[in-house]
């Protein structure tokens, strides 16, 4: 069999975090050793750091690893390849011995569709690792191992989050040639890292008494503007680079410039309405890999997106337009609600949102495309936020400047490993200059002493969602003789969880087929068939045509059970079904006698 790193086209060079913030936030961060969840003082199989940050090539071979060392469970695809050919990696885990695939509700999970958003791949290889260290201890683990599907994309964007580890980022878009600055030539002046410490830093220059900019007179790393009528002794100059196309200007056209959060294509707009919107949806490889990849898994029926700043669970519509009322229909919002609520409890600092009315507007969002085309309930996280660090002290409008506040954790928590002084540099174009600011390992990226924290709190929330998914159980069948060989059959199937086994919108949209009953045997005839009624549950509401195979178009909805009836003449085995391209597909069998 060809083995993975075979089928790799470009290998990349791997990276690690900059040698000076592992040396300083050492006494900080989390032993070594990853200590599994249920019993802390036990070796994990798999030993990895969850306080740092792990390359493409890294992210490949703990994939790898896991999968050799759980391969009853797990199987490792690549999907596709990002523009610059980097294989897009997904993890099916899956307990062949309790069902195929499938034949089971699944929970679908995508990672760092933005480059810069680092901690997003994180959480998808800590959710793949915790469910497979704890199957053998959690009985919750094991129960949501053998009853439902998990398909675990780790990386969407791995060629921008490279260019975030190796060039200094930070870098949200892919990297597909685009022409920002409309020049006719794509990227051709992008910042660069003309220090060499795989940071994009700040730009200053001394012109005393010329300048915009003055020193804070709390804090001389801080530049503020200079007070009205007066002139600064410093011009800011913007982000490390230099004019490489010549045109005067600098850094006015780096990697790419489009979004991919804005390629799918439930409510995609142009580029001149929605900024970021690429030529058509799935316009990019990866975009197109995930969407052929989740058209092929119908029974998906939750989807989790991982982003990373702001601390908040969001839920679309992405768009007050949305079937002019910018809500979802009623019986869908209600579990939505009833997750994202939740949410809050188990994620502190958290906000439970609606994107357009909470946030801004998003047009073509994986959001939107997951609910509209696929039926599936979906969430997007906002996995980090400043006021997590603080823990809940000095708000947004209180006292104490923004800047201030960093800068005091920076010194106090981080030993100064956010921030790096200015430091002279010798420009080709602007003559002496100073270089310095704030680290990209700062402000939108989790400080590794509590990135596990993070890891974990966000896992259990994407268990929680996919334990929420449709659970569909039978009760036991009913039999009741008519006459000589004709009985009365009675189904009832319940729901368990909270999420319906169809939306109300895969029903209005007409997605996918609707819930199905089916009762067959070999020596059976069915006479009559329809929905169970009457107050004593002991009356028809037969459908008019094909009564072996009952269509529930509404599915079960969460918390609730829909029973049928059929009237049958014959003897032996009769075997019902009940199958939803949510909710799995579940058997029983009565003996006719």
């Amino acid at each position: 069999m060809t083995s993975i790193r075979a089928i790799r086209r470009h290998p990349v060079r791997s990276s690690f975090l900059t040698g000076f913030m592992i040396l300083i936030l050492a006494a900080l961060a989390a032993p070594l050793a990853a200590q599994p969840f249920s019993q802390p003082d036990r070796e994990p199989q798999v030993n990895i750091r969850w306080d740092r940050y792990h390359s493409y090539d890294e992210m490949t071979e703990i994939l790898e690893r896991m999968v050799a060392t759980w391969p009853q469970f797990l199987t490792l695809e690549s999907i596709g390849q990002s523009w610059e050919g980097r294989d897009i990696w997904l993890v099916t885990i899956n307990n062949p011995e309790t069902g195929s695939h499938d034949e089971k509700a699944a929970f679908f999970a995508e990672a760092s569709i933005h480059g810069n958003e680092v901690q997003a791949t994180e959480v998808n290889l800590y959710l793949i690792w915790f469910l497979m260290e704890n199957y053998d201890h959690l009985p919750k683990v094991r129960e949501l191992v053998d009853q439902r599907t998990f398909y675990i994309l780790p990386l969407l964007n791995p060629d921008a989050r490279e260019v975030f580890f190796t060039r200094g980022g930070p870098s949200r878009t892919g990297n597909r040639p685009f022409d920002v600055d409309g020049d006719g030539r794509a990227n051709e002046d992008p910042p660069e890292d003309l220090t060499g410490n795989r940071e994009i830093l700040q730009m200053r220059k001394y012109v005393p008494g010329e300048g915009t900019h003055i020193e804070s007179p709390v804090d001389p790393r801080l530049m503020i503007p200079a007070p009205p009528g007066t002139r600064g002794d410093y011009i800011m100059l913007g982000s490390e680079g230099t004019d490489l196309d010549g045109d005067g200007r600098r850094n006015e056209d780096g990697f790419g410039g489009y979004d991919m959060n804005r390629d799918f294509p439930v409510g995609w707009q142009p580029s001149h309405i929605q900024g970021g919107a690429y030529r058509y949806p799935f316009s990019n490889p990866e975009t197109r890999a995930m969407g052929e990849f989740l058209k092929s898994r119908p029974n998906v029926a939750a989807t989790q997106s991982w982003h990373n700043f702001g601390g908040m669970i969001l839920r679309g519509p992405g768009s007050q337009y949305y079937r002019g009322t910018g809500n979802y229909p009623a019986r869908d919002l209600r579990a939505f609600d009833y997750l994202g609520e939740r949410g809050e409890l188990i994620l502190p600092y958290y906000r439970y949102w609606t994107i357009w009315a909470d946030l801004y507007t998003v047009y073509g969002g994986t959001l939107d495309w997951a609910y509209d085309a696929l039926g599936a309930v979906g969430f997007t996280n906002e996995l980090w936020s400043l006021e997590q660090l603080y823990q809940g002290h000095w708000q947004d409008d209180g006292p104490v400047p923004n800047e201030m506040r960093q800068l005091f954790f920076n010194d106090r928590v981080g030993m100064g490993a956010w921030f790096h002084d200015w430091e002279e540099y010798d420009h080709p174009e602007l003559g002496r200059v100073e270089i310095g600011g704030w680290s990209k390992w700062f402000n939108r990226t989790t400080p590794p002493f509590m990135l596990q924290e993070l890891l974990h709190r966000n896992t259990m929330f994407a268990l929680f969602h996919a334990d929420e998914m449709p659970l569909l159980e039978f009760d036991e069948p009913r039999v009741e003789r008519i006459a000589g060989n004709t009985f009365r059959v009675t189904a009832r199937i319940r729901n368990h969880r909270a999420i319906p086994s169809r939306l109300q919108v895969a029903e209005m949209n007409q997605v996918g087929d609707p819930d199905l009953f089916r009762i067959s045997g070999g020596n059976l005839t069915v006479q009559a068939g329809g929905f169970t009624s009457g107050e004593l549950g002991n009356e028809l509401r037969p459908v008019e045509r094909n009564p072996q195979e009952i269509h529930v178009a509404d599915g079960v909805m969460g918390h609730s059970d829909v029973s049928v009836t059929w009237i049958v003449s014959g003897s032996g085995t009769a075997t019902i079904e009940y199958s939803s391209m949510k909710g799995g597909v579940h058997r029983t069998s009565v003996q006719l006698r």
